[in-house]
């Protein structure tokens, strides 16, 4: 058993969810062009709602539901300026109206901070957490001395908002 009780392989992930649907999301888009970006960390992490593989497939859906998809990018953590700006694809970017975020909160303001644009971020980020070796992702506290978690799959339909990806 560990520090804090948590018998398990912890792995320190802020924990997300989805705020709206796919047709939600499509919505939204209507009419812009959209760049996708994404971190390959968390976000993947998190039920896969982010990642490059996500947003590879977003995209191809977004695409195929008449919405002008400019590229997509991603980095291993959206919230280090330097891994932004490493991963920065002006040919992208420069024919985007929006950054689509599929990141946690301080990603998304990372994001609009190193591109310049506008960003709409479709993700409500709970806090830090825990991927359990079984997979199950732990929302979790510090409260004198000892670890409280709890299922983020449970914290997110309470809330009314979805676990994975879009597409």
């Amino acid at each position: 058993m560990g520090e804090y009780g948590v018998r398990r392989r912890i792995e320190g992930v802020l924990m997300m969810a989805r705020d709206r649907d796919y047709g939600g999301l499509l919505e939204a888009l209507r009419g812009k062009r959209v760049a996708i970006w994404t971190c390959n960390t968390c976000a993947r992490l998190c039920a896969g709602v982010g990642g490059a593989d996500a947003a590879a497939r977003l995209a191809d859906a977004l695409s195929r539901d008449g919405i002008d998809v400019a590229g997509a990018m991603h980095t291993s953590a959206s919230c280090l300026q330097d891994k932004v700006r490493a991963k920065e694809d002006r040919a992208v970017l420069d024919g985007a109206d929006v950054v689509l975020s599929l990141t946690c909160d301080v990603g998304a303001a990372c994001a609009a901070e190193v591109f310049g644009k506008d960003v709409l971020n479709p993700l409500v980020t709970f806090g830090p957490g825990l991927v359990a070796e079984d997979g199950e992702l732990l929302l979790c506290s510090v409260s004198g001395g000892r670890a409280e978690c709890g299922r983020v799959a449970d914290v997110a339909e309470a809330a009314g908002l979805g676990m994975g990806p879009f597409a």
